[in-house]
């Protein structure tokens, strides 16, 4: 598992991740609710993280248009 993390990254979005060798996106939203996407490219990731939008970026690209899955043991 090699995971990619921003911490701190905006308001709507306190942490994010990209688990490479999976595809996995890993949001974690105020609260501390993680949300797990995949299949997720690196570019997609990359895009959200680089955005000045970030929030947007990823309502438009990834919420409610790539699966959200279930995963254990990324605590």
């Amino acid at each position: 598992m090699s995971i990619v993390w921003d911490r701190h990254f905006s308001n709507g979005i306190r942490e994010l991740g990209y688990d490479i060798m999976t595809e996995r996106l890993i949001v974690v939203v105020p609260g501390g609710e993680r949300r797990y996407y995949a299949p997720v490219s690196y570019a997609q990731y990359a895009a959200i993280s680089g955005a000045m939008f970030p929030e947007r970026i990823y309502r438009e690209t990834i919420e409610g248009k790539i699966p959200r899955i279930e995963v254990a043991g990324y605590e």
